[in-house]
């Protein structure tokens, strides 16, 4: 098994369905490049260029990416996590769904900061201004997160990543503490065509 010499692998999530949007959300454009190219640009700086796509089995590879498929076929993102953490051959995974578009690298800078000054929890997951975690956008020490996941995942199809998150410590920081200035919209969320409208 190849080990890696960096403590943090990337793993974009691009293996939802967009039924809603209609579109492969990962090829939507804003800012002049797609969804998949800027979540990639986001996390290259922070994971020394380790970065893996995360697709489901019916998904065609893009072209110029590593990627991996779901374990756990629709399972949603949960299945997405797990193969993450399955493939990780460091200490930490950052997660990061392709669908937000607004995070930039420092905060997944600091998210990585978080996960090194802690010994005692197993992720470090954003809490959003509105209260809501956000666990699209974090960071999971693999070896104690993937046995707990695969567990969950092994005994019910009905699991969400809330339930995942109560299984393992978990490091819960405010979303104005991963940005040297405010920005509110850090974790929009674009997943129907009038989200995307609102970028464009």
């Amino acid at each position: 098994m190849k080990e890696s010499t960096t403590k943090f692998e990337g793993y974009i999530l691009a293996g939802g369905k967009s039924s809603r949007m209609g579109a492969d959300k990962a090829n939507l454009k804003f800012g002049g490049e797609t969804f998949l190219t800027h979540a990639a640009r986001t996390l290259a700086p922070v994971c020394e260029g380790r970065i893996k796509i995360i697709l489901n089995t019916n998904q065609a590879a893009p072209e110029n990416y590593e990627c991996i498929y779901d374990i756990f076929p629709e399972r949603g993102a949960l299945g997405g996590i797990h193969a993450a953490l399955n493939d990780c051959r460091s200490d930490w995974a950052i997660i990061l769904a392709v669908d937000l578009p607004y995070v930039l690298s420092e905060a997944i800078e600091r998210l990585k900061q978080f996960a090194l000054e802690s010994n005692e929890f197993s992720a470090v997951v954003p809490v959003q201004n509105d209260g809501r975690l956000q666990p699209l956008c974090a960071v999971y020490r693999a070896a104690d997160c993937l046995p707990k996941l695969e567990d969950l995942l092994s005994r019910t199809t009905s699991a969400s990543v809330k339930d995942f998150l109560e299984l393992v410590p978990t490091s819960r920081v405010e979303q104005d503490r991963l940005t040297t200035k405010a920005v509110e919209e850090l974790f929009f969320n674009v997943n129907l065509p009038a989200d995307f409208q609102l970028l464009i």
